[in-house]
C-alpha cells in the first residue's frame, strides 16, 4: 500500500522532528533562531494573566507579521523521486525512534528516513516555526485528544497538513490548520458561511479533526489506518487493502 505508507511515513517523521528538536537531538542554527525569536511570544501565551483575547490577538500579530510564511501541505509531496542523504547514520534514526514513547508504532524504513531528513535538516526556519507555535497550539489539541481517547503523538498531523498556519488554503480549496475540505467540514460541525469559517479557528477545527479521526479508527480498528485515512482518503485506504490483500500498511 504504497500510498497510504506515503501518508504514515509523513507522520511518522513529523512526530520524530518534533520529539527530537524537543529533546535537543539536533544544534541545527536556523532552527534555535527561529525557536528563539518566538520565545517572547511563547512565554506571553504561556503568562495566565493575559485573557483568552490577548492571547489571540498576540498569536495574529505574530502571524501578521509573517504573512511571508509559505504553505506547503507536506501531504501533498512526494519524496519518491527525491532521495535526501544525511550524515546521522541509520542507526541513530532507529536507536532515537525506539527511545520516544509512542503508542503508535513508529517504523523505520527508507521511506520514513526520507521524510525525517526532510524535516530535520532540509527546511530550519519552517521548524523553527512550527516549534515555537507549538508551545502554543499542541496543549490545546492534547486536551482535545484527550477527551476523545486519542494519541497525542497525532498533533503532529497538524504539521504535516499546515505547518501550524492558521489560514493555510491548500491547492485543491482545503483550509486551516487541519485542512478540512467544504464538505467535510460541514459535515463535522464547521459553520462555513459568508461571515466566518470556523475551519480557520484552531480549537473547533481541532474538536473536528478529532471527531474525523475517531470515525476513521472505528473503521478501520487501526491508527496507522486512521493516519493515512486523514491524509490519503478512506476510500484510497480502503482500494489499497483491497488491491494488496492485506492490512499491513506497509505492503
Amino acid at each position: 500500500m504504497r500510498v497510504t505508507g506515503h501518508c504514515l511515513a509523513v507522520a511518522i517523521a513529523a512526530f520524530f522532528s518534533l520529539e527530537a528538536y524537543s529533546q535537543d537531538y539536533f544544534d541545527v542554527p536556523e532552527i534555535v533562531s527561529s525557536i528563539d525569536s518566538l520565545q517572547d511570544t511563547a512565554e506571553a501565551f504561556a503568562d495566565s494573566s493575559l485573557s483568552k483575547t490577548r492571547v489571540d490577538s498576540l498569536l495574529l500579530e505574530y502571524y501578521g507579521k509573517n504573512r511571508n510564511f509559505e504553505f506547503t501541505s507536506l501531504s501533498d509531496l512526494d519524496t519518491t523521486l527525491v532521495r535526501y542523504t544525511s550524515s546521522v547514520p541509520d542507526s541513530v534514526f532507529v536507536q532515537r525512534l525506539s527511545d520516544i514513547k509512542s503508542f503508535i508504532p513508529l517504523t523505520f524504513n527508507d521511506v520514513v528516513k526520507n521524510y525525517i531528513i526532510l524535516y530535520s535538516e532540509k527546511m530550519p526556519e519552517k521548524m523553527g516555526r512550527v516549534i515555537g507555535l507549538g508551545n502554543y497550539f499542541f496543549p490545546i489539541f492534547q486536551e482535545t485528544f484527550n477527551r476523545y481517547g486519542i494519541p497525542e503523538e497525532l498533533r503532529a498531523m497538524a504539521v504535516i497538513e499546515s505547518m501550524l498556519k492558521y489560514d493555510a488554503v491548500s491547492r485543491v480549496g482545503a483550509k486551516g490548520m487541519w485542512q478540512f475540505m467544504y464538505g467535510t467540514a460541514k459535515l463535522y460541525g464547521l459553520t462555513i458561511n459568508s461571515f466566518v469559517d470556523e475551519r480557520l479557528d484552531p480549537v473547533k477545527s481541532v474538536e473536528a479533526a478529532a471527531k474525523y479521526l475517531s470515525d476513521s479508527y472505528a473503521i478501520f480498528g487501526d491508527w496507522q489506518l486512521a493516519i493515512a485515512s486523514y491524509n490519503c482518503g478512506p476510500g484510497n485506504v480502503n482500494k489499497a487493502m483491497k488491491r494488496s490483500g492485506k492490512h499491513d500498511i506497509w505492503d
